[in-house]
């Protein structure tokens, strides 16, 4: 008899497994974006100080930190599946609060609920997404996050011009009801990660899980990898402490950190400025915006075709290259023809093309892909959620700290500094951060313990596409 599973245990497609699993992305994009339309028109219905105002920006930022220090012990508690449905709930009252506030102060509480959705899927997704996917296609899965994420912000996008005649700013919130719905909805469809199973006992149900796709390897030969790789240690907060595990989990913070300090937050804040000083009005600022999107989205779609491709560490390499080029590019053009000039505002919109492409198609996604693949699993939660912390924790000063380089430097050494963070970033990468394309997660984990994950030369060709490797099981 053999083991193979029939084909009624093989009835959900990988593509809807991946699709709804990083549902929770557009949600994250979606309630990132929209507020900026929603600033311009809440003011039609109660009065919004000025710190008020900031406070309903920001507000999720807070939420986001607190859902992501939460996720560190529910992630595993309640298993990754669980959790998203919890997050859509989460989404669900959020959206509800802040659609129908009455107050700024009862929409900053719905901002913040919407930030503690925000702060699970940011640290549950990537986790989800990287356990169920084979390595041969683990870096174009979870760059899904970044493209539902990017997706996400387009269509809040979209939804604030639509809208932006009536100023019809609660309905702009509200569509978010829509995919939170379809998130809710879709867990029921969904298997549990076969990693946090098996760390369970649960090996039938991790069995059956693996059945159900016809895209990885067979179920026996996954879970025994599974296995050895959670012998090796049980994971806990003290665990990070561990040699072979502050490394990695080091390593994790350093990507995301340096992520958002290439600029990206400040390009957002800034292009409006640029638009105004060249003579844009409102409603063509917000198509620019849309253009803006568009251009993310389109970019990654890349990553999602080539993330398997290339080593991870050449594609983050490039990204801090062009990232930085283009803020060196804006800072120069600053510096020679001023701020608010004609020329500056042509020049910073090709280089926030260019910086937007350049980031939605590297650091965007493949930062991820490696945080997810380089923590072992015993810490793989707590790490991710410490991780994200540092995310949002680092949105925070760059967004703080933007406007004080402005005025005390002028935007041409805002931008310079932006510029040095990706020379620093490259620096780094080269140095510290190993390579982790073609390798399973237990693979690599195994490598990290003794020490070889850093075999770049070893994992790519000479044109810095993945070469063929034999999988394994590591050794113990």
């Amino acid at each position: 008899m053999h083991s193979t599973p029939s084909r009624s245990a093989r009835q959900i497609p990988p593509w809807f497994i991946y699709l709804f699993g990083a549902l929770g992305a557009i949600l994250w994009g979606y309630d990132t974006g929209v507020v900026s339309g929603v600033l311009l028109y809440i003011k039609n219905d109660f009065p919004v100080t000025a710190t008020e105002s900031g406070l309903i920006t920001s507000s999720f930022t807070i939420g986001a930190i607190i859902g992501a220090v939460s996720s560190a012990l529910l992630v595993d508690r309640l298993g990754r599946r669980r959790l998203l449905q919890v997050a859509a709930i989460v989404f669900l009252v959020g959206t509800l609060l802040a659609a129908t506030a009455g107050s700024a102060a009862v929409l900053i509480l719905g901002r913040s609920v919407l930030g503690l959705g925000i702060g699970f899927v940011s640290v549950n997704i990537p986790i989800y997404l990287s356990e169920l996917s084979p390595a041969g296609t683990r870096g174009r899965v979870v760059s899904l996050v970044q493209f539902m994420n990017a997706f996400g912000i387009l269509l809040s996008y979209i939804a604030n011009f639509a809208l932006s005649a009536s100023g019809a700013w609660r309905i702009m919130l509200a569509l978010a009801v829509i995919p939170a719905v379809l998130l809710f909805v879709g867990v029921f469809l969904l298997p549990e990660s076969p990693r946090w199973l098996v760390a369970r006992g649960r090996l039938e149900e991790a069995a059956a899980g693996l059945a159900r796709r016809d895209d990885g390897p067979d179920p026996a030969h996954t879970i025994a990898e599974i296995q050895l790789g959670l012998a090796a240690s049980h994971g806990s907060w003290r665990t990070l402490l561990a040699p072979w595990a502050r490394r990695p989990a080091l390593i994790a913070i350093l990507l995301t950190v340096l992520a958002q300090f290439l600029g990206i937050n400040a390009i957002t804040y800034y292009s409006p400025t640029v638009l105004t000083a060249i003579g844009f009005s409102e409603s063509a600022s917000l198509i620019t915006t849309i253009g803006f999107g568009s251009i993310a989205v389109s970019a990654t779609l890349w990553a999602l075709r080539y993330a398997d491709s290339f080593s991870r560490r050449r594609i983050l390499i490039g990204g801090a290259a062009i990232t930085g080029s283009a803020m060196l590019l804006c800072a120069i053009a600053t510096w020679s023809f001023g701020l608010t000039s004609v020329v500056t505002g042509t020049v910073a919109i090709i280089c926030f093309s260019v910086f937007k492409a350049g980031y939605a198609s590297t650091w965007a996604p493949v930062s991820r892909v490696v945080q997810t693949e380089i923590l072992p699993i015993s810490i793989r939660g707590t790490a991710m959620s410490i991780s994200e912390v540092a995310n949002f924790a680092s949105i925070f000063v760059v967004t703080l700290l933007f406007p004080i380089l402005l005025q005390a430097g002028g935007a041409g050494f805002a931008f310079l500094t932006f510029t040095t963070v990706g020379a620093i970033a490259i620096a780094l990468l080269l140095i510290v951060v190993p390579e982790t394309s073609g390798r399973s997660l237990e693979e690599i984990e195994a490598q990290i313990r003794r020490g070889t994950a850093d075999s770049l030369p070893e994992a790519t060709q000479s044109d810095g596409t993945i070469a063929p490797r034999h999988s394994h099981a590591p050794h113990s």
